[in-house]
């Protein structure tokens, strides 16, 4: 986590605090992330092709 509160610091001017904040937020929402950047139906497609249930792992 630490690396990409730098890498949210440094790219994007944001104060460790928020870059923190952003940190946390997309934690809590992992789930949803891959449908607000429009990669839901790819992501479903990978889980289905995972052997021996492992895709049940990811969501």
């Amino acid at each position: 986590m630490n690396e990409l509160i730098q890498q949210l610091t440094e790219r994007f001017d944001l104060d460790p605090k928020t870059a923190e904040g952003v940190v946390a937020f997309l934690k809590e929402n992992a789930d949803k992330v891959p449908g607000w950047l429009g990669l839901g139906d790819k992501l479903d497609d990978l889980k289905d092709k995972l052997p021996g249930g492992l895709g049940g792992m990811l969501g």
